[in-house]
């Protein structure tokens, strides 16, 4: 935004005048950034503005003295005009010394000055200067030239216009300055939150990383110092499987019970903390491979019936009608979440029923279908500001609640997390003292070579699963190599594994899948991990590598 903008009254008719007077508004405007602030914000473009202002002022003065004296201007008006430029140099210079000491005087102030001098300059003394030139050129006398420019300019009428034609661009001119100050401040204050920001977002980024780091830190530490404790753990629970086996005095094998559920809690909690620092420090991997969809559910009655039934509650699963007899997928970390759901829900449910639902839709591709999975009980309920939290780490529906029924807070984070992993979706949807639903939803492939069963009712924990007549050797290894990893690192989920598996295992390895079920149910690892490495020794390369073969 200009200071001062030209216009046809500062028109003189006379080509030389209008253009210094031209230079002089361009140059006032140039200066008006600089001069606007503190003399010590920009002492050397103020400096050179000053020195230009004042050499213009000298230049300008000069050429008006010798137009003037080429048309014989009357000497009243020569001395006049005269004494308006002393006038104006004395206070630009007592202006300019004041300003560059930082004294009451501002640049914004000398600025006004400049400005409104200039328009009253032009609109009196050099109109009028200009009037007198061009009546002595149409051959007026300069006396007569000289009275009839300055009864012009002291006609009531004139004055009074030349005036207000003053006031007017001064008051213009003081509230663009204004403007010009603060639209300077405005983009200081800018420029400096935006450094404040930039260096601000710079800390919080070296934090952030740091946090993160200490994070994976800290996520290593437990996963190791978690790996370090379930090894004598798995050797505890072994030892006393092994005893309850032995010990027949009814008083010795209750103690025993109780022994091996502590035990059991305790690995779980380590467990949980060994998941959640594997994910965090981003080491746990998903192994997918086949599996049977009915296996996986009739493990998850097996282990959670015992429970329900101690606390007087019913466990119901509801199944479609039709059920792929095998998906592609990680077992364990669906059945990981899917068991905590229900362990959960017969957990906070003191009577009444706790069902496992599985719906199977449509998939995005014609091999692959949606399953979701739904546990609903008849519980407390969770209450809606709880309910948030429910799925970060640590958190639990209320303090009350970890205090009477324990655990670590970790279990629905772990779900979460390995949800997001699978490409899955989860959540939760409550009314307190009505019950909870936890769901999980995710898109599995449905394996090419197996059936869809033509009946799929609530698979029961004592039925026989029969053999199947095409051993998949592809599969049958690489399922092994996954149990050989789990066993190599101690990890409870081995069980779950075999389970999950046995009845493809048995058919293909025959005595050696006997030996290895045995060592395994006694959580004999180092044990097991030693058949699997004799059976993946011997396991013929031939077969591996065409996959499938069907026994005669």
């Amino acid at each position: 935004m200009a200071l001062m903008n030209w216009n046809a009254h500062f028109v003189t008719g006379i080509s030389i005048v209008d253009e210094q007077h031209q230079h002089l508004v361009r140059l006032i405007n140039q200066s008006a950034p600089v001069l606007a602030l503190s003399y010590a914000r920009n002492p050397d473009k103020a400096e050179s503005l000053l020195a230009e202002l004042t050499h213009y002022a000298i230049y300008h003065f000069q050429n008006e003295h010798e137009l003037m004296a080429q048309h014989g201007i009357d000497p009243r008006h020569h001395q006049h005009h005269l004494k308006s430029h002393g006038e104006f140099a004395t206070t630009v210079a007592a202006m300019k010394e004041m300003y560059q000491r930082g004294e009451e005087i501002t640049g914004g102030k000398l600025l006004s000055f400049l400005a409104n001098w200039l328009v009253f300059h032009i609109l009196g003394e050099d109109q009028a200067m200009a009037r007198q030139i061009h009546a002595i050129s149409r051959g007026m006398k300069p006396v007569d030239a000289y009275d009839s420019a300055e009864g012009y300019r002291n006609d009531p009428k004139q004055e009074a216009l030349t005036q207000a034609l003053v006031d007017l661009y001064a008051l213009m001119t003081e509230q663009n300055r204004s403007l010009l100050e603060l639209n300077h401040e405005l983009r200081e204050h800018r420029e400096h939150l935006a450094e404040l920001v930039s260096q601000r977002t710079h800390e919080l980024e070296i934090a952030r990383d740091a946090a993160e780091a200490a994070n994976r830190a800290k996520s290593r530490f437990i996963a190791n110092l978690s790996h370090e404790i379930r090894t004598p753990m798995n050797s505890i629970v072994s030892l006393g499987w092994i005893l309850h086996e032995k010990i027949i005095d009814p008083e010795q094998r209750e103690k025993l019970q109780q022994m091996s559920g502590a035990t059991q809690q305790l690995l779980s909690v380590i467990n949980d903390l060994l998941d959640i620092s594997r994910i965090e420090s981003e080491q746990l991997k998903l192994e997918t491979l086949d599996f049977s969809p009915h296996r996986m559910i009739e493990q998850l009655i097996a282990d959670h019936k015992g429970r329900a039934l101690q606390k007087g509650i019913a466990f119901q699963v509801k199944l479609p009608e039709k059920l792929p007899l095998l998906l592609h997928g990680d077992p364990i970390r669906i059945g990981q979440i899917i068991g905590n759901f229900v362990s959960n829900a017969i957990k906070f449910t003191n009577q009444g029923e706790v069902t496992l639902s599985l719906q199977q839709k449509p998939g995005h591709r014609p091999d692959r279908t949606l399953l979701h999975f739904a546990v609903r009980d008849s519980g407390s309920g969770i209450a809606e500001e709880f309910q948030e939290r429910l799925f970060q780490p640590f958190e639990q529906g209320d303090v009350s609640s970890r205090r009477k029924h324990g655990g670590t807070g970790l279990g629905l984070a772990i779900c979460k997390r390995l949800s997001d992993m699978m490409g899955g979706e989860i959540g939760v949807s409550s009314t307190l003292g009505e019950g909870s639903i936890f769901w999980f939803e995710i898109e599995l492939t449905v394996v090419a070579a197996a059936a869809t069963s033509p009946d799929s009712k609530a698979p029961d924990q004592s039925s026989e699963v029969s053999a199947p007549a095409t051993i998949h050797w592809q599969r049958i290894n690489e399922a092994l190599r996954r149990l050989e990893r789990l066993l190599a690192e101690d990890d409870i989920q081995a069980l779950t594994l075999w389970r999950d598996m046995a009845d493809q295992f048995h058919p293909a390895l025959g005595s050696d899948a006997v030996r290895l079920e045995g060592e395994i149910k006694r959580y004999a690892f180092d044990g097991a991990l030693l058949v699997i490495r004799s059976i993946l020794a011997k396991l013929p390369n031939d077969q591996v590598d065409k996959g499938n073969r069907t026994d005669a």
